[in-house]
Parts: structure tokens; C-alpha cells; sequence
């Protein structure tokens, strides 16, 4: 009976390591931010901002910034992408 417990958790153990990232690459991370972007601001104040910086230095989350060629006060709004869960959370300024 141990023996069939040990064998089902090893297995399980090795199935979930072999899950793929939801949010793998740059550009993934890039249409995800900017689409809760236009969803939280409006498709003129992002288009305004564009090209979005995306920073994946991050071990665990993409972090994605405008770009806006004029300064900010208190930054500019940012989105925070977990790149294994795919959770995200928008920021109205990042500095």
C-alpha cells in the first residue's frame, strides 16, 4: 500500500514539473499587459504610450511598463504578470 502512495506522489511530482509557463515569452507578456491596459484606460491614453517596455529579469513575473515619451508624475501605469499562473495585477504608477 506504501508502495502504490510513494509511486502515485512521484508521479503527480513529475507531472507538475513538467508544466509549461502560461505566460512563456516576451511577447506573450506584451499582448497580455496590453490588453488590460486598453481595458483599464481606454484604448487612446495606451495608444498614446506605446511601445510597452516588458522586463523579465523577474523570476517569477513579466513586468511590464509604457514607454511615454513625456515623463509622469509618480510613473506610469504598469502590469505585473505571473509568468507561471498567468495572474496579473495593474499598476496606476510604477515609480
Amino acid at each position: 500500500m506504501v508502495a502504490v502512495l510513494l509511486s502515485a506522489f512521484a508521479i503527480a511530482n513529475a507531472a507538475e514539473k513538467k508544466h509549461k509557463d502560461y505566460v512563456p515569452d516576451e511577447k506573450t507578456a506584451e499582448r497580455i499587459a496590453d490588453a488590460a491596459l486598453v481595458a483599464h484606460y481606454g484604448e487612446d491614453t495606451v495608444k498614446a504610450v506605446r511601445p510597452l517596455l516588458v522586463d523579465g529579469s523577474n523570476k517569477d513575473f513579466w513586468i511590464v511598463e509604457v514607454s511615454s515619451k513625456k515623463p509622469m508624475l509618480g510613473g506610469g501605469p504598469a502590469v505585473w504578470i505571473n509568468k507561471h499562473s498567468g495572474c496579473l495585477d495593474v499598476m496606476d504608477h510604477m515609480r
